[in-house]
């Protein structure tokens, strides 16, 4: 049974990989010796008005550890790293990304969350994010509004 539990647990983290990777929306960037991030598709979930979700997910191509340690963007003062949707919890200062792990994020699970937006999140909108990681460096990506991925 633990061995069919870890070959599951393998298959689905090769799948994962496996899917970062053939994504048509993806994006690239690199920072020269520093490492390569890779980022899936980023979108946010619909929201009027308080706070809104975003997800990114992330993989760190690089041999060297790294993480993202802030976001920013023009549509919320202020961007928290999260765990989970217990916001009473304090936000994380950092997301952690090992060589080769995928990082997910996912509604009620990891997720960066858009504090006091200063508009209204509709589905078929885009707007700029700004991504702060501790080896790459900044990456600016597009996030759109989708009801889900």
């Amino acid at each position: 049974a633990a061995r069919s539990r870890a070959h599951d647990h393998a298959m689905r983290r090769r799948l994962l990989i496996a899917g970062l990777l053939a994504l048509p929306r993806l994006v690239r960037a690199e920072s020269g010796t520093q490492g390569t991030i890779i980022i899936g598709p980023a979108w946010a979930l619909p929201a009027d008005h308080g706070d809104g979700q975003l997800f990114v997910p992330l993989l760190n191509r690089s041999a060297m550890p790294d993480a993202l340690t802030a976001a920013r963007s023009t549509i919320c003062p202020l961007v928290e790293l999260r765990r989970n949707n217990r916001y009473d919890d304090p936000p994380l200062d950092r997301i952690a990304l090992e060589p080769g792990q995928p990082v997910p994020m996912q509604p009620t699970d990891r997720h960066l969350r858009l504090v006091s937006l200063r508009q209204p999140l509709r589905i078929g909108e885009s707007f700029g994010v700004i991504l702060d990681f501790q080896v790459a460096g900044e990456i600016e990506i597009a996030a759109s509004v989708e009801a889900a991925p």
